[in-house]
């Protein structure tokens, strides 16, 4: 009789295992919150089925033990964290296959599990992270780390397969995002390449790292930085950096071909993105390319939370250019309060990949801003206004139509302040007057310097 019992007690346990393994399949078939489609927060052995077209917001704190992501759709995580996880032996792979996946702000994806990326795109976007700990496999796949986001293998190998790229920086010179290869291998296999954008992006890694092309052929090993401290690229002379192993600036590209100058896997190379508030209530979002291979066109787009996008316009591109290209566009309604705002550049074979975000208030603690004369000859006055309200300290900038902060003067909004701009100095041109707020509020004219 105590057989039997047993053998019962040892059918059950297995029977159990056997439906644990099998997990749960969650099809999100409309833009949903992970907290209310019943997705359980600690997710074992879970399937999750995205829809083209449809976005999954991660809302809460997130660990997926055996997971697969796939279905075509997107997902965006704000200043959350999310932590993959495997249980069992062989030990399981989580998978994301054809998933764009979006983390911003302070959000932190942690993989405690190797990981597979198929036809998927990571964006991280301020100082959100990504760390790992196991074998990271990509395959025709992307990680944009913009911003200042951070990538850290603390394990390996790091494997780019058939085009897949890390992108370090999103072209902007404040951009300080960095990929530290932690002691692990980084393999590079036929067209795939880690690009550096500029020289505030960080790759590190103080071995070396290894080409082939394809997965299984003849390995051939690269100096991941160059040669001593006082070779070492882009860095020392003009730019900010010492020349210190194991670090390597951008504007740089490790591919089969070795490490060498300039960004080589960019079909566009963003150079500034802004989006400022102008006095009639419109947002003007400009930006600059210092290149553009194969390029079609811009998608702007727009959000009142961060996570949910919505098409706004769209901007042809150059296609191809050498020369620095600059656009524009007008958002004749932004929303009451926040709006975020970002670019989708897409290529001529229909691949896509997006900017950093960029944030204004249409409530702006600006108030009554005005300047005169315009056009102006010597010199523009900005009037602060008077009797508006609260006070609050902000930052008058003549800028010029390439980014570059000509003057720049500080002063109180909100007492009848009126601040003076020599202007005789400049080229007749078209140029921007830009306040900005405390908390980063942005408010900003178009002023026309003429001599004439």
């Amino acid at each position: 009789m105590k057989t039997i019992f047993t053998l019962f007690i040892t059918l059950a346990a297995l029977a159990s295992a056997d439906q644990a393994q099998a997990g749960t399949t969650y099809n999100v078939s409309s833009n949903s919150n992970w907290s209310t489609f019943t997705i359980p927060s600690s997710c074992v052995n879970c399937t999750i089925n995205i829809s083209a077209g449809k976005t999954l917001t991660v809302d809460e704190g997130v660990t997926c033990q055996n997971c697969t992501f796939t279905g075509g759709g997107n997902m965006i995580m704000t200043s959350f964290a999310m932590q993959l996880q495997y249980s069992g032996s062989p030990v399981p792979t989580t998978v994301f296959n054809n998933i764009n996946f979006t983390i911003n702000g302070t959000g932190s994806l942690t993989a405690n599990a190797p990981v597979a990326m198929t036809n998927s795109t990571f964006t991280f976007n301020g100082t959100s992270s990504l760390t790992n700990s196991y074998q990271f496999d990509m395959t025709s796949s992307r990680i944009n780390l913009f911003g200042n986001s951070k990538m850290t293998a603390n394990g390996g190998p790091v494997d780019l397969i058939s085009s897949s790229n890390i992108v370090i920086g999103d072209g902007t010179v404040g951009s300080t995002s960095s990929l530290l290869i932690n002691g692990y291998a980084l393999d590079i296999y036929d067209n795939s390449a880690v690009a550096v954008a500029n020289n505030n992006n960080t790759y590190q890694n103080w071995g070396t790292y290894n080409s082939a092309p394809t997965v299984g052929g003849t390995m051939t090993s690269h100096a991941s930085y160059n040669g001593t401290p006082s070779s070492n690229m882009n860095c020392g002379g003009s730019f900010p950096h010492a020349c210190s192993n194991p670090n390597l600036y951008g504007p740089s590209t490790l591919s089969s071909a070795g490490t060498v100058m300039g960004v080589t896997t960019l079909p566009i190379i963003l150079e500034g993105f802004t989006a400022e508030l102008n006095n009639n209530k419109t947002a003007e979002l400009n930006w600059n390319t210092a290149q553009e291979s194969n390029s079609s066109h811009f998608t702007i787009q727009r959000s009142v939370d961060g996570n949910v996008w919505t098409v706004i316009g769209e901007v042809a591109a150059k296609g191809n250019s050498s020369l620095p290209s600059a656009y524009s566009f007008t958002d004749e309604n932004p929303s009451a309060g926040t709006n975020y705002y970002r670019l989708m550049m897409v290529d001529l074979d229909g691949k896509s990949e997006f900017s950093g975000i960029r944030v204004i208030h249409s409530t702006s603690l600006v108030n009554r801003v005005s300047l005169f004369p315009n056009p102006a000859h010597d010199y523009v006055n900005v009037s602060l206004g008077a009797g508006a309200g609260s006070t609050t300290e902000v930052t008058v900038r003549l800028i010029n139509q390439s980014g570059q902060v000509l003057q720049e003067k500080k002063a109180v909004s909100g007492n009848g302040a009126v601040l003076s701009f020599p202007v005789q100095q400049y080229a007749t041109g078209l140029y921007i007057l830009s306040v900005v707020g405390a908390d980063g509020t942005h408010e900003s004219s178009k002023l026309l310097i003429s001599h004439s």
